[in-house]
């Protein structure tokens, strides 16, 4: 589902009541919520035009490591990429304060880019579930946010989703599948075939939160130009497993205090790590 929002929310930066409420209903319910176009154009381009030079940098020394021609970068935690509206911009965190509860944290700063010729990767989740044998759903404990640096089509390899109830299946569904591994619990590659789905097309700096069990697959970049979308992952105050970012002192000093409050469980006085090192 994608959320318009009106002049006023995105004027003051808040949502509305009955807004909230349905972007948090989506969210347990169906599994994702997008909300169209919430950072600025000028902004956008600006953190695009810091991403591809190092983008290009990176694959110059490390490769492709998510598929044919795709790859997961980590950002370095420093300007442009922490502008206030991508790390703690207060409509995703009013969505996911409700969804986590108090003392959230980000664990996770890094960018996902299809380029052209990528191609389909298997239908998976992104994580372990936290109690394997345990057969009834669990609420949301960890969410990904998204934000696309341009527009998403048909045809620059959108995300493709399962809504309505994947990220609530406790059947041990696990990322295994994306390496072409079968789960002996659940063959998610296979379930997927048979089930509804849809690509979640939308303008550059919208920004997406989904909960991070819920299965998708990133599809072929049909177009000539790279499909970047930035990824951060929020968690309850008690789980924070795969990474941590580090941030320089002087960096974290100076943030907002609700970024300070989201990444104060992180490498604080670290020196900002470039995406090869």
């Amino acid at each position: 589902m994608i959320i318009q929002l009106t002049e006023q929310e995105k004027a003051t930066k808040q949502l509305s009541k009955e807004t909230l409420e349905i972007a948090v209903e989506q969210v347990k319910v169906n599994g994702y919520i997008v909300f169209d176009k919430v950072i600025s154009e000028e902004k956008i381009t600006k953190i695009r035009n810091a991403f591809d030079p190092l983008f290009d940098d990176f694959i110059e020394r490390k490769g492709y490591n998510t598929g044919t021609n795709r790859a997961q970068m980590f950002l370095p935690f420093q300007e442009p990429f922490i502008d206030e509206d991508v790390i703690c911009h207060p409509i995703a965190t009013a969505v996911i304060d409700e969804l986590l509860g108090d003392w959230n944290h980000c664990n996770y700063f890094a960018s996902d880019t299809p380029m052209p010729g990528s191609d389909y990767q298997n239908a998976h989740c992104d994580i372990m579930p936290l109690f394997p044998d345990l057969s009834v759903p669990l609420p949301a404990f960890s969410l990904v946010l998204n934000i696309p640096l341009v527009d998403v089509t048909e045809e620059n390899g959108p995300l493709e989703v399962w809504p309505g109830g994947t990220h609530l299946n406790p059947d041990r569904a696990n990322h295994d599948t994306l390496n072409n591994t079968v789960n002996p619990h659940l063959h998610i590659v296979r379930a997927a075939e048979h089930m509804y789905s849809e690509k979640v097309l939308m303008p550059a700096g919208s920004i997406v939160i989904r909960d991070i069990r819920m299965w998708h697959r990133g599809t072929p970049n049909r177009s000539d130009a790279r499909r970047t979308n930035l990824a951060m992952i929020f968690n309850r105050s008690w789980y924070g497993a795969g990474s941590t970012i580090p941030i320089p002192q002087e960096t974290y000093d100076k943030l907002p205090k609700k970024a300070q409050e989201l990444y104060r469980m992180e490498k604080i006085g670290r020196p900002a790590k470039m995406p090869w090192e």
